[in-house]
């Protein structure tokens, strides 16, 4: 039954990955459900299923960013987005070689974290979301600097959040995608 299980999550995984892809949403929503129940069934995630587990849990909530009333954690305050970061910070441990792609998505998960409350009109969320996505790191200090002077000026509009956009995140995360999914074309499965 492992063995079976794993292959079903592998192909769910796959299968989720080119729905979110090709932006099939009706599909795409199908194996949100199918890879959900399976994650759900696993008392404990295999090693060896790490990455897919947490790929899966990562586009589920993506392709849900810009749905502030969507939550996936029972900390309320946590968006959809939030909630991907956190996936996406488990799935870099599970790389290899971290590349520019892994930061750039890192930065646009941040800055849209930020750019949905703004868009929605909840600017003392947005404040409070930027206390909570960065510490008092130097390295995150002039995005940290800019988001704040983003936030204050209560304008969603603002160059920043338009040149690290939604559609950018999403085409980052396509790019993402492609390499998994060509590290994962050996899979007999797959093929």
């Amino acid at each position: 039954e492992a063995v079976v299980a794993d292959w079903m999550l592998e192909f769910a995984c796959h299968c989720l990955c080119r729905h979110f892809g090709d932006g099939c949403a009706a599909e795409f929503r199908r194996w949100r459900d199918v890879a959900q129940a399976l994650i759900n069934g696993l008392s404990k995630i295999p090693t060896h299923q790490k990455k897919t587990v947490y790929l899966c849990q990562l586009l589920i909530r993506i392709a849900k960013g810009k749905n502030l009333e969507c939550r996936f954690e029972n900390d309320q305050r946590i968006s959809p987005l939030e909630s991907a970061l956190s996936f996406w910070t488990l799935l870099e441990t599970e790389e290899i070689k971290l590349e520019k792609l892994h930061e750039d998505i890192r930065r646009l998960i941040q800055i849209q974290i930020v750019a949905v409350h703004m868009e929605n009109g909840y600017f003392k969320e947005a404040a409070e979301v930027l206390e909570r996505l960065f510490t008092d790191s130097e390295s995150d200090k002039p995005l940290r600097v800019k988001l704040a002077t983003v936030i204050k000026s209560k304008d969603p509009y603002v160059p920043l959040l338009q040149s690290f956009s939604y559609n950018l995140l999403i085409s980052k995360i396509k790019s993402y995608i492609a390499l998994f999914m060509k590290e994962d074309e050996t899979n007999f499965l797959i093929q």
